[in-house]
């Protein structure tokens, strides 16, 4: 495994811990059931790749990189912020999908800087693009 797949992989590792920890923040707020099954089966998604990355790092000696406490807090305290006033199904669609949004453009610039990761690590970092992409799609639904 290179640099460029290690990297890609923390990159794909650090977005699963993000989607998850915002994930969590939100499905308490959640009363529709089926906005409640999309987000359950995000997180799922999340909790996949995340180990998957996770495993791969792991098995080349590498520790993967989190978030620190004060990104996580500041992440939690803006979910609360911004659904204290509006916790509708649209306006949580609405957070999901800027969230991820953020996370495909992130993911897609580190396939960019990482020219040399192999086809394998690529194609999985493209692989979740495209399940956050459908997440995308089905979160339009509820707006």
């Amino acid at each position: 495994m290179n640099n460029d797949d290690k990297e890609l992989l923390g990159g794909i590792y650090k977005l699963c811990r993000t989607g998850i920890e915002a994930t969590k923040a939100v499905l308490p707020k959640v009363t529709q059931k089926p906005l409640k099954n999309e987000l359950e089966e995000q997180y799922n998604d999340y909790s996949e790749a995340g180990a998957k990355s996770e495993q791969a790092l792991v098995s080349e000696g590498v520790l993967p990189q989190e978030d620190g406490m004060l990104s996580k807090a500041f992440m939690w305290g803006s979910i609360q912020l911004h659904t204290l006033s509006d916790s509708s199904p649209d306006h949580i669609a609405e957070i999901m999908i800027n969230g991820t949004t953020m996370g495909i453009i992130d993911l897609t610039k580190h396939i960019s800087a990482c020219k040399n990761a192999s086809d394998d690590v690529t194609g999985f970092a493209k692989q979740f693009i495209s399940s956050e992409e459908r997440h995308i799609d089905n979160l339009k639904a509820f707006l």
